[in-house]
This record gives structure tokens, C-alpha cells and sequence, in this order.
């Protein structure tokens, strides 16, 4: 408005002489000057909104010393014990040492999910999921293994005669009879090479663990320190590594552990096999721990079920508003919502994605519906880029 004025006295007056000329240029620059300074200050207060004051670094210590350390030192625990549990085993196969083991293994499936959520520093450094948890296993070239004394597991075409789910195989079998299992690591020809083949397969999971342990821990690698520090959204800070590997996970849970077997994939056409956990049928509870996981990480719940800072409270911070209500509200609904149809699932998931696909598919839309709004929504207020590539269409 000034220059116009300016300009407008310029008409007015009609032609100038140099010295005027200049002395109006000067006044014009000297105008263009202070606006934009006047301009730059609003906009500097402009971004000044309350995200900015969120204690980032304290919701990153909080997951990271109160979730995320204790989920791996769970996992260790576990596994520990199921490699003390194997050695019985191998060293005395009964019926007695078999049930031990699958006790044992039962719960260190049920702890790895707490860990599947954090695949970036030391897990992404050990391909923690692929050695993990690749299911459904392939069960002939796990037998085709033992029979030829091969226990070499490093080829990416091994990855599915390894992890959880194959430890699941040996120790269940796909006659549900323990009987017929113990008689694989007795009166079988290739009694020694099953023996063999499922410490060797217990050990590989130990040793990684111990990796990603001593990685976050202080005394170790010490990622905690760089993990909290590091409070950045964007590609390589923490929160935006964090919230990537949560929709990563979540995907994971509602394609693999729900859709595919549901027959998301296959036009409808129920795939009861490519359960989690098919053998020792607790595929349902891996889905319930799954997703309690991830809304634990959300929340910034502890092991101890204590809430301490987390994304909820970042969301809640900046006010992000969702429909007739807040974004933060819309989230924590939909995963109660999730978690109690899960619940109303009966029996084996095996069994129900035939007998009860709609209640399946009930929740599974609710996951569907979490995922956007974790995907979509979430980032955009927390100023997070989705870096993975999904064919998914959510």
C-alpha cells in the first residue's frame, strides 16, 4: 500500500530530474526493506505453533527406555530359556522335555511381537524380521534340510526354513500329536539331524537377539543415545523412523496375520493355511499381542502398562482435529474398536477364516480403517514422509 502511494506521487508530479530519481529509489528500496522484515517477523511467529514445544526428546526416551529396551530384554529372557529348554531336549527327548519346550517357545513367539515394530539400527542391522518370523515355513525344504544334514541358513531362499515359525513345525508337527513329534527326535532315521537342525535354529535366534540387546544398550552400541537425541521427522530422525516402522508393522499384522489368510489376496478364497503360528494353532493370540504392541508404542505404555509420553500426546499437543472430534481420539477408538472384535473371534483362526470369515473380516476392516488414520493422517500433522512402498492401496 506504501508503494503505491509512492508510486502514485511519481505520477502526480510528472517528470523527475536523476538526483530525484534516485532519492525515490532509495525510499522505495528502504520501504521494500522494512516490509519484508515486517513480513518475515510475522511469519517467524507465525511458526512458532505448538508442536514446537513438545518434548520430543522425552517421548523418544520414554519408548525407547520404557518399551523398546524391555521388549528386546523380554525377547532375550525367552530365549535364553528356550535354548536351555532345547538342550534338555536334544539331550533327553521325552514327552515331559517336549511339552517344557513348547511352553517356553509358545511365550518367546508371543515376545518377539512386542520387538517386530523396531526394525531400524540394530534389528534392521541383524534383517531381524526375515530371521524371524517368515511364515508360513516351508515345511519340504525344512525336511529336505534334515534329511541331507544341511544346516547352513544364510541363502534368502533359506529364510523360510528358519525362525519362529519353523521351531514351530518341529515342535508341533502337522498331526497336532506330540507322540509323533517326539518320535522325529528319537526312533527316526534323521533323529540327530532334527536334533541338530532345531538347536542350530534356536541358537541363529539367540545370537541375534543378544546383538540388538547389547546395540541399545548403554554399555553396547549405546543406538539409545542416538535413538533420543535424534528427534527429527524427517528420513533418518527418530520419530519419523519410528512412525514408519509402526505402519510398516501394522501392515504386516493386518495383511500377513489377518487378510492373507482371510483370502484378501486370493478374490476371496480362504487360505487357512497361511496362518501365523499354524502348528501350535496360537495365531490369534500373536494377532491380540501384535496389535497390543503397537498401541502400547502409540500410547507410550510400558511393559508395566504405565503411560508415559508418546504419539498420542504429541497429537493431543498440536490439536489435530479429525471429522467432529480429534485425531488422537479417532485413533485410540479405533483400536479399541480392533481389539475387541479380534476378541469375538472364536476358536483357531485357522478354523474361523471358513467357518467365520465375516466376523474375521469385521476386524480386519477395523484394522484397515487404524491403518489410515496411523498412515495417512498421523503423518501429515506430525510432519512425517511415508518412505516404504506398499501395493496395498490400504
Amino acid at each position: 500500500m506504501v508503494l503505491n502511494k509512492l508510486l502514485g506521487i511519481c505520477a502526480k508530479n510528472g517528470p523527475m530530474n536523476s538526483f530525484k530519481k534516485y532519492n525515490l529509489f532509495v525510499l522505495i528500496g528502504a520501504v521494500l526493506v522494512l516490509t519484508f522484515n515486517a513480513c518475515k517477523k510475522n511469519i517467524k511467529e507465525d511458526e512458532i505453533i505448538p508442536e514446537d514445544s513438545f518434548d520430543k526428546s522425552g517421548m523418544l526416551a520414554n519408548i525407547g527406555n520404557n518399551i523398546i529396551i524391555p521388549a528386546y530384554a523380554n525377547l532375550k529372557i525367552s530365549l535364553d530359556s528356550l535354548q536351555a529348554s532345547s538342550n534338555l531336549f536334544i539331550a533327553n527327548p521325552t514327552l515331559s522335555t517336549l511339552t517344557k519346550l513348547q511352553t517356553i517357545f509358545s511365550q518367546t513367539y508371543k515376545n518377539y511381537e512386542s520387538t517386530a515394530a523396531f526394525e531400524f539400527g540394530p534389528a534392521e542391522d541383524e534383517y531381524f524380521r526375515t530371521n524371524f518370523n517368515v511364515f508360513p515355513c516351508d515345511t519340504l525344504q525344512i525336511n529336505s534340510k534334515i534329511s541331507n544334514a544341511d544346516f547352513i541358513l544364510v541363502a534368502a531362499s533359506d529364510m523360510d526354513a528358519k525362525g519362529l515359525p519353523a521351531i514351530d513345525y518341529l515342535l508341533y508337527g502337522s498331526n497336532k500329536d506330540n507322540n509323533i513329534v517326539l518320535a522325529k527326535f528319537t526312533i527316526d532315521g534323521h533323529a540327530s539331524n532334527a536334533k541338530t537342525y532345531l538347536g542350530g535354529l534356536i541358537n541363529e535366534l539367540k545370537t541375534k537377539c543378544d546383538a540388538v540387546n547389547k546395540g541399545w544398550s548403554s554399555s553396547g552400541g549405546n543406538y539409545i543415545s542416538a535413538f533420543k537425541s535424534t528427534a527429527g521427522s524427517d528420513v533418518g530422525g527418530s520419530i519419523g523412523m519410528l512412525v514408519n516402522q509402526l505402519n510398516y508393522d501394522l501392515e504386516l499384522l493386518k495383511n500377513t496375520q489377518l487378510g492373507i489368510p482371510l483370502g484378501k489376496k486370493t478374490l476371496g478364497v480362504a487360505q487357512p493355511t497361511k496362518v501365523e503360528a499354524l502348528y501350535s494353532e496360537q495365531s490369534l493370540v500373536l494377532v491380540a499381542a501384535h496389535l497390543k504392541s503397537i498401541e502400547n508404542i502409540y500410547l507410550g505404555r510400558s511393559t508395566s502398562d504405565i503411560e508415559g509420553l508418546g504419539l498420542d500426546d504429541y497429537l493431543a499437543h498440536i490439536g489435530t482435529q479429525y471429522e467432529s472430534g480429534s485425531l488422537n481420539d479417532a485413533i485410540k477408538n479405533k483400536f479399541s474398536m480392533a481389539k475387541n472384535l479380534l476378541s469375538l473371534i472364536p476358536g483357531t483362526l485357522t478354523d474361523a477364516v471358513i467357518s467365520n470369515a465375516s466376523v474375521v473380516d469385521a476386524a480386519y476392516i477395523a484394522l484397515q480403517q487404524l491403518v489410515i488414520l496411523l498412515k495417512v493422517d498421523m503423518p501429515s500433522a506430525l510432519g512425517v514422509s511415508i518412505t516404504y512402498v506398499d501395493n496395498d492401496g490400504d
